[in-house]
Parts: structure tokens; C-alpha cells; sequence
């Protein structure tokens, strides 16, 4: 299996992601900035349709905001002359 590595890769670059989902209240797709430490997020159940929801802390909002179902976390994929490709 081929892999990709980053030479000098600090801890920092593997903690950054981005959340995307329908906000119905801007009425489009949104794509954000994520933290996935476990203070900064929590996930609960909709009482009236039973959905999976995500709260999160939104830096650039600076407050929290809600991702209803059909919610997608991603890692920020970077690529650069430090990778190698190593087998």
C-alpha cells in the first residue's frame, strides 16, 4: 500500500478540518473551519426527527453553530514539495 508523508509535519497540521452541511438558515451549502477537540463539539439526537445533530464552536461566528443531518467532517488535505510519496 502507497502512503504520503510529510517531512517536518507538526502536530498542528493534523488537527485541521473542515465541517460541511445544508444551513437552512443561509440557504446553502456551508464549509468550515473544524475542531474536532472534544470541548469545541458535542453530537445529540432531535427530539421531534430523531436526526444526528453536531454543535460546534465556529471561530469565524465566534459562537456555536448547529450542523443537522447529512453533516461531513474532512481532514484539510495539503499538499506541497515536502511530501514523498514512501511505500
Amino acid at each position: 500500500m502507497l502512503q504520503w508523508a510529510k517531512r517536518g509535519e507538526d502536530q498542528n497540521y493534523m488537527d485541521k478540518h473542515t465541517i460541511s452541511y445544508y444551513s437552512k438558515s443561509d440557504g446553502k451549502r456551508l464549509k468550515r473551519p473544524y475542531d474536532p477537540k472534544p470541548d469545541m463539539q458535542y453530537e445529540f439526537t432531535a427530539k421531534s426527527t430523531g436526526n444526528l445533530c453536531k454543535r460546534y464552536w465556529d471561530v469565524s461566528k465566534n459562537g456555536w453553530r448547529t450542523a443537522k443531518s447529512r453533516w461531513k467532517i474532512s481532514p484539510i488535505k495539503k499538499k506541497g514539495k515536502n511530501e514523498q510519496r514512501i511505500k
